[in-house]
């Protein structure tokens, strides 16, 4: 699946997240693309592609970095990045298997 595909299955998963009540997940169209390039590149970072954990903890310091001013004072919404993590995860894993 390309790139392009991947980042609308993300994005609309990312939505649905919205839709479930995660305050994270307001801009699924900015976030998708973040989230996808940064799952696809762990690698380059030292990620094992095979440790799903490091990955989506990987992912979520990503998504911090990227959207909070202050990736310090995060707190409580760091729970709320690791469920998009998790959510994009799934969706990735299921776009290898087709």
């Amino acid at each position: 699946m390309s790139s392009p595909d991947a980042i609308a299955e993300v994005a609309s998963a990312i939505a649905q997240l919205w839709d479930e009540g995660c305050p994270v997940a307001a801009k699924p169209d900015e976030m998708a693309p973040i989230a996808v390039r940064r799952w696809t590149s762990s690698a380059q970072r030292g990620v094992d592609s095979q440790d799903v954990r490091a990955r989506v903890r990987d992912l979520t310091k990503g998504l911090i970095a990227h959207f909070e001013r202050d990736p310090a004072m995060t707190g409580p919404l760091r729970r709320d990045y690791e469920c998009v993590a998790e959510r994009v995860h799934r969706v990735m894993a299921k776009l290898a298997l087709e």
